[in-house]
């Protein structure tokens, strides 16, 4: 996938945007007989809330829907803005001029997907988008693959990436890991060999110097990830312990169902020999059985926890076993 492809996948998250409120005694949630809206500070034009902007308020400031049944609506406007000002500060999230959603300020300043994929881009000459998924909170996950390129054993070759997790409207702080394609057949893992999170203000050009250093950084990784999963396949699994490793790995990833059936399956016809045939059973799901986007971010981390040297323990049945 190209850039055009990529920001064409990412158009959707686009079309919101955000407004930051500082929250003021001006500051109003006004309940009228067909339409919730909020005044944003003093002098500030009404704003209506969407049916699921106003569900999406009652969350964000913790009133529970039973409570707000059996107040007046000028009670509730009352309760909601007092509710709100213990914020402080928020986004307000829209679309098509209506309040969709309520965000934590974060104090970073909204990222251009243009300019979040120039700045990989320009990391990383030659960086290819393997995927592009667009999750629940208004947030991207970029898989991205470069030419760099290493055996694990003799034909099972990995290619070096990085996996980038960000949100234009800040819905969440932007997030990069180290990720490798295996080749042989195109399921992608992550690991903690680099793991790094935008924690700086939101002015300036830090956020982008930020980009380019830690999509370098995780695509410079690849040997000590390929040294890692070298290790792994030392590291053998008895028959015994398959299903119980499995079924604790299925678990810390989040996989259920019939995917998980599909996992298992595929166990059965190509047994776990050790600990890095378990990681690319787990890994294979998210590539080929998971349909749904917010769900691989989950397996992807299970499957970098376990392939860590210092938390694999924390997943591994075995392990806990042998303390």
């Amino acid at each position: 996938m190209n850039r055009i492809e990529a920001l064409e996948k990412l158009q959707p998250i686009c079309q919101t945007t955000v407004r930051q409120v500082e929250h003021s005694p001006r500051t109003r949630v006004i309940v009228e007989p067909e339409q919730v809206m909020i005044r944003p500070g003093s002098g500030g034009q009404l704003v209506p809330l969407s049916e699921n902007g106003v569900k999406a308020m009652t969350s964000f400031v913790g009133l529970h829907r039973g409570v707000c049944q059996n107040l007046s609506p000028d009670l509730f406007g009352r309760v909601a803005t007092e509710l709100l000002s213990r914020k402080e500060r928020y986004n307000l999230l829209l679309e098509e001029g209506q309040v969709q959603a309520f965000g934590e300020y974060r104090g970073v300043r909204n990222l251009p997907v243009d300019r979040v994929v120039f700045t990989i881009e320009k990391a990383v000459p030659g960086i290819d988008f393997h995927r592009v998924s667009i999750l629940p909170n208004r947030s991207a996950m970029l898989e991205l693959v470069g030419t760099q390129q290493q055996p694990v054993r003799r034909g099972d070759m990995v290619r070096a990436g990085a996996l980038v997790s960000f949100s234009p409207i800040n819905t969440i702080q932007p997030v990069v890991q180290s990720y490798v394609l295996r080749l042989v057949c195109t399921n992608g893992a992550t690991s903690k060999t680099v793991l790094t999170q935008f924690t700086g203000g939101g002015e300036g050009d830090g956020i982008w110097q930020w980009f380019r250093q830690s999509v370098r950084a995780a695509y410079q990784s690849l040997g000590e990830i390929v040294d890692r999963y070298r290790e792994m396949i030392q590291e053998r699994v008895s028959p015994e312990q398959r299903a119980h490793m499995l079924e604790a790995l299925l678990r810390q990833a989040g996989i259920t169902g019939s995917d998980a059936e599909a996992v298992r399956a595929q166990a059965i016809q190509n047994p776990p020999r050790n600990t890095y045939d378990l990681l690319n059973l787990i890994t294979w799901a998210s590539s080929h059985v998971i349909r749904k986007p917010e769900r691989i971010p989950r397996a992807l981390n299970a499957c970098a926890t376990f392939a860590s040297e210092q938390d694999h323990a924390s997943i591994c049945p075995v392990c806990h076993a042998k303390r």
